[in-house]
């Protein structure tokens, strides 16, 4: 589970923020997940040896994440920022952005999370049959 956040505060990051829209993932044979989001974009992830993720995006961004002492990850995205998550007493993380952007999240009935964003946004995620996460974005 504590990839699954990882994984999906990363993918959030990299995505712009609209209101309500819908991404879904499925996991891979890597060790990672397999994405679509509702902009057209796809990303692919991998497991590493750090703990983490490597992740390629088809807009060509690329993201690596490694395990910290705080039960979260610790992200770099090739366009040189950076994110630093700590697990939280909700079962989610608390993620903090290199662009002054934070987020809150907590897990939910669904088998996923619950995510608050400092500019007021807000994502929903649930399993899905495919071993990965819907998600759901608003404004």
């Amino acid at each position: 589970m504590k990839y699954k956040a990882a994984l999906l505060s990363a993918v959030l990051f990299a995505l712009p923020v609209h209101p309500v829209l819908a991404d879904s993932c499925r996991a891979n044979i890597f060790g990672g997940q397999d994405c679509s989001y509702s902009d057209g974009t796809t990303s692919s992830s991998r497991a590493n040896i750090f703990g983490g993720q490597d992740t390629e995006y088809s807009n060509g961004k690329r993201s690596s994440s490694r395990e910290n002492i705080f039960g979260g990850q610790d992200t770099e995205y090739s366009d040189g920022t950076r994110s630093s998550s700590r697990a939280n007493i909700f079962g989610g993380q608390d993620t903090d952005y290199s662009n002054g952007k934070r987020s809150s999240s907590r897990e939910n009935i669904f088998g996923g999370q619950d995510t608050e964003y400092s500019d007021g946004s807000r994502s929903s995620s649930r399993s899905n049959i495919f071993g990965g996460q819907d998600t759901d974005h608003s404004k």
